[in-house]
């Protein structure tokens, strides 16, 4: 009798799928409707006519700018000469100084706030643009990056402070620079090229807007998170509210502004790059000659060239923020070029050691350098007034490496102006290794077993995703898929988020791209489930493996620094071009979010899993795929989420080499001259970043909430 009545007040075996797999059974329900539909709508989708007459977006705004362009042009072409000037200031100075001064000048930096170490990899970096003979294309670079990176900097503290003291500027600010972030790059080019001209100032403004958002979001928040009580107590002693921002709040709230300047300068970086395609200089140029040429050594090369420049410029402006940390070895010396297990070597101990004993050689000379120049500069002033040579004196010897690096750069400039000392860069010292690259990639793409392989993927990939996906995306009706994703907007987010996913949908159906977003959607699908298929286990395995992880480490560092159409070269040559070879390379750039949160989850839950399911005689598979894969899964769907915006991006880039979907109406629109298309594409874009964006962050807070995480 207890039996049955046990077996009556328990769910039944319908009730506990529903529980456990509720998701899932959703998912497949939609699916098999979804499939339904598919068949008996049949061919491809036509969004109404009428809706796409009445709403001429494209048209309107091209009319727009056509109005506004005689209006604000004579403007913006004053502000373009002024940027010129400059950039021709600092790219002549860079270029035609002797190389020796410009190095030293481009290293200190490094040696001033990253030490040693930091100073070495400088070094490296600056031998290899001449070592490659690309020294005036990346001057032409840094150029334009110092210009751009400076008025973003200037613009976005200015409007990051606004922001902080103004909760109404705040509200105003936010949309624009949500837009700003998820807005393709190459949008930002048609505007400043018709505004600013082709070349350098287009170049150096479109970069300046759309690098400017990090900075202002994180001066905005590093003042607003200074504790009340610090400000209260400032104004207990009679500061002003502004005397209380310059002189306190901004102070704290560096560490949050400099890690703001260094996003922005990562950003900005990134667009100069591809400001190659309205007449940027540089090291972009070199590798956007090297993909239309199928020169994949030169394209190699310059992309070499782009991510050093990248790594010194993220590791200087981060230092910049930060103080060295000091180290926990057992010796005395601070100096460490190998890993800090090695130390016990003495081979390794009397390398650091050497090292160190001639940088400190070296940094007793700056001290008594700037000794001296403090000595007969405080002395000559102490004669008009004795306070101020006081105060500079202690002001001087407080600065005592940029006093030091002064007196060498002058000291050198000097050398060059009465001596031929120096001289070019020696020829013997140069290498390229594009010859041995294309060498390399000729014979592999001949191979008749390679081709066969490659040849196999792209069928596979063809036939078995993309193009399957791709009918039955562009068979749906409109208004179904519209209902679809909307729908899931409010299960997970709201009605508010429903009503934008809503309005998202329609506008790109009305802009009469809707197959191109179609083709957009099932491009992302596909390259994110390969990414997740591949990432995940490589994630796992380098959480599992030291080695693993430590050689994965460097690679998907280049991998995330590496211009996004370097990627484009090895694989045009390999696929031939067209969707599949577009999903591939995006693949190859958005993979690595997967495989760092996949890592970062498992190594981040506590030791005592182990234990515990040790003790319940679990194995180690047993231990990961039920329980530190499931505790994982908001970490890993957070890969997920960065590998989707990384897609997105990508898809302006793929047109190069055939890619499909909105990213090609961007590229359209750039060909076309019209902002209005290249506009209405990227909103397009924007929209469903936006959507995939939140509906992919709603699942992970929901599954964080079901592991009762924060």
């Amino acid at each position: 009798m207890s039996a049955i009545i046990e077996s009556q007040t328990q769910p039944g075996w319908l009730g506990n799928l529903w529980e456990k797999h509720r998701g899932w059974v959703i998912a497949t329900a939609v699916l098999g409707v979804s499939l339904v539909v598919w068949k008996i709508h049949g061919g491809e989708t036509i969004f109404p006519e009428s809706w796409v007459e009445s709403f001429p977006f494209a048209d309107k705004v091209n009319e727009f700018d056509r109005w506004m362009r005689p209006y604000v042009q004579p403007t913006t072409r004053l502000i373009a000469s002024g940027v010129v000037w400059l950039y021709d200031a600092m790219s002549e100075f860079l270029i035609f100084t002797q190389w020796q001064i410009v190095v030293v000048i481009l290293i200190l930096p490094a040696f001033a706030y990253g030490g040693l170490r930091l100073g070495l990899l400088a070094i490296l970096t600056v031998y290899t643009w001449l070592m490659l003979d690309y020294w005036v294309e990346a001057m032409e670079t840094l150029s334009l990056m110092g210009i751009s990176i400076s008025i973003a900097v200037v613009i976005g503290i200015s409007m990051g402070i606004a922001c902080s003291q103004s909760n109404r500027v705040e509200t105003i600010i936010r949309p624009i620079l949500d837009t700003m972030q998820t807005l393709p790059a190459f949008v930002y080019l048609i505007p400043a090229f018709y505004l600013f001209g082709i070349g350098p100032p287009g170049a150096i403004m479109a970069t300046v807007i759309y690098a400017l958002p990090p900075v202002v979001r994180l001066t905005n928040l590093g003042i607003r998170q200074v504790p009340e009580g610090i400000d209260e107590a400032a104004t207990s002693f009679g500061a002003t509210r502004f005397q209380s921002l310059i002189k306190v709040k901004i102070p704290i709230a560096m560490p949050s502004i400099n890690l703001g300047v260094n996003q922005t300068v990562m950003m900005a970086l990134a667009l100069v790059v591809l400001a190659t395609f309205i007449g940027s200089p540089g090291l972009g140029d070199i590798v956007y000659k090297g993909l239309v040429r199928l020169n994949v050594g030169k394209a190699l090369e310059g992309g070499l060239a782009i991510v050093l420049m990248a790594i010194i410029l993220d590791r200087v402006t981060y230092a910049m923020g930060h103080l060295e940390k000091t180290s926990g070895s057992q010796h005395d010396h601070v100096f460490r070029l190998f890993p800090q297990a090695l130390e016990n070597i003495k081979p390794v101990l009397y390398i650091e050691y050497g090292i160190d004993w001639l940088w400190r050689q070296i940094a007793s000379l700056g001290n008594f350098t700037t000794l001296m120049v403090t000595m007969v500069v405080c002395k000559l002033i102490a004669a008009l007034n004795s306070n101020f040579a006081d105060k500079l004196r202690e002001f001087m010897l407080a600065r005592s490496f940029l006093i030091a690096s002064l007196v060498l750069i002058a000291f050198m400039m000097l050398l060059d102006s009465y001596s031929n000392l120096y001289g070019k860069f020696p020829l013997e010292w140069e290498y390229s290794f594009r010859t041995p690259v294309n060498q390399f990639m000729d014979e592999l793409v001949s191979n008749d077993v390679f081709y066969s392989i490659t040849q196999g993927i792209k069928k596979t990939l063809w036939y078995g995703l993309i193009n399957p996906l791709n009918v039955f995306l562009k068979g749906l009706p409109w208004w179904y898929t519209t209902l679809v994703i909307s729908a899931g907007a409010y299960l997970f987010n709201g009605r508010g988020f429903a009503i934008a996913t809503l309005i998202g949908m329609v506008f790109i159906g009305a802009t009469d791209y809707w197959v191109f977003g179609m083709i957009t959607l099932s491009t992302v699908i596909v390259s994110v489930l390969i990414c997740f298929i591949f990432g995940v286990p490589l994630g796992i395995l380098s959480a599992y493996s030291k080695t693993v992880d430590t050689l994965f480490k460097p690679v998907l560092d280049t991998m995330q620094t590496m211009p996004a159409f370097v990627y484009l070269v090895p694989v045009i040559m390999m696929f031939q071009g067209g969707q599949v070879a577009a999903v591939i390379a995006t693949v190859i750039y958005a993979v690595p979010p997967i495989i760092r949160c996949t890592t970062l989850g498992i190594r981040e839950l506590p030791t005592e899993l182990n234990e515990v399911s040790e003790s319940f005689g679990a194995s180690m598979f047993q231990t990961l795929i039920k329980i530190k894969i499931p505790m994982a899964i908001p970490s890993i769907m957070l890969g997920v989420n960065q590998c989707i915006m990384m897609a997105l991006a990508m898809e302006v880039v793929t047109p190069l080499i055939g890619g499909k979907g909105l990213g090609l109406m961007v590229f359209d629109g750039l060909n076309r001259a019209s902002i209005g298309i290249s506009l209405a594409a990227g909103l397009g874009i924007v929209m469903l970043a936006i959507i995939l964006d939140r509906l992919s962050q709603a699942w992970t807070k929901t599954q964080r909430e079901a592991l009762g995480l924060n």
